[in-house]
């Protein structure tokens, strides 16, 4: 029996990772944010921020902005087998969503790597290949 299943809108092109790491958000004016992110993908990682947080990104309103136009740097800490290395990620907020009155995910684009981290993100993702993947909304567990 062939099964029809329902077509999704799904746009991403890697699997996201669950993961809750601490990661420092380096504003152009040289501010520094500390939030935890949701998940994680070699192409980016959602995190959960604070209403605090989200006005120091965008004061005049992060739901009611584009903020599309938001730049800044990303300092994470990865484990990679016994030892840790840092993640130096160019970053932009690709979208804003609003979880309650004082809480937001903000889902964030690696545009660009510095000091060599694109190899540390690699071997953190091929680490977590066997670990809970969140893909079209579902968890699954690959053995």
């Amino acid at each position: 029996m062939i099964l029809d299943l329902p077509k999704t809108n799904e746009r991403r092109k890697s699997p996201r990772h669950d993961v809750n790491l601490a990661v420092d958000i380096v504003q152009e004016n040289g501010n520094i944010l500390t939030v935890n992110t949701r998940n994680i993908s070699s192409k980016g990682l959602q995190i959960v921020c604070d209403s605090w947080v989200a006005n120091a990104l965008e004061p005049r309103g992060i739901q009611s902005h584009n903020v599309s136009h938001l730049r800044f740097k990303i300092v994470a800490e990865l484990s990679i087998s016994d030892k840790t290395q840092k993640l130096y990620a160019n970053c932009r907020i690709m979208s804003v969503h609003r979880l309650s009155q004082d809480e937001f995910i903000l889902c964030i684009s690696f545009i660009g790597y510095e000091n060599g981290s694109k190899s540390v993100l690699d071997k953190y993702m091929k680490k977590h290949v066997n670990t809970n993947i969140i893909h079209k909304g579902v968890v699954s567990e690959f053995q």
